[in-house]
């Protein structure tokens, strides 16, 4: 490969990291709009970085269920990439499924499409989102388990109830890699708070 195509690449790839390390400052809205204060809200790109961590803590359970850790790790850390472009999407804004997916699919193609590894990490976002592999439904559970430590950890901080956050969540952890870590934070949700 010669010197100039060589800078292209490099070009395309700061193009793009350009939008996704908007993802460090970027708020995830759900939090704001349960009424956290959003200098206290965590950025989507602290979010990837919690499930991330999930998945090491749980290598062995995950490792356990057949699930191939390395590529659950690479689909947590990307699954959110295109919240630089889209926005952090919740359902009180009002957007139907398809649209969102539709939103989020633009904007990732614009965020990949010239870097190199663009079409892995089109091929990891559009498995994540179809959520049929295990390592899918894994990462998808994680994401949710991420959610609800930050929620568990909201609550005892503003001792404030953001029971819309645990709604029906019970049969997806169940029986699942992550199950003790849900049960704990749900059943100890209220114990500790103000400490």
């Amino acid at each position: 490969m010669d010197k100039s195509n060589k800078q292209k690449q490099t070009a395309d790839l700061i193009a793009s990291l350009e939008h996704t390390y908007q993802l460090k400052s970027v708020t995830r809205s759900g939090w704001v709009q349960a009424g956290i204060p959003v200098t206290e809200v965590e950025s989507i790109a602290s979010h990837s970085f919690g499930m991330a961590l999930l998945i090491l803590y749980l290598r062995s359970e995950l490792l356990a269920k057949g699930i191939n850790v390395e590529h659950a790790l690479e689909m947590a850390v990307i699954h959110d990439i295109a919240e630089s472009i889209a926005g952090d999407i919740t359902p009180q804004d009002k957007i139907s499924a398809p649209e969102k997916y539709q939103l989020e699919a633009d904007a990732f193609q614009q965020i990949t499409n010239k870097v190199r590894q663009g079409e892995h990490f089109q091929e990891l976002w559009e498995e994540f989102e179809a959520g049929i592999s295990p390592e899918a439904q894994a990462v998808k559970r994680i994401d949710k388990l991420d959610m609800l430590i930050q929620a568990y950890l909201y609550e005892k901080k503003y001792a404030i109830n953001l029971d819309s956050f645990w709604e029906n969540m019970d049969p997806l952890f169940k029986d699942s890699e992550s199950e003790l870590i849900y049960d704990y934070i749900r059943l100890n949700r209220f114990q500790r708070k103000g400490n």
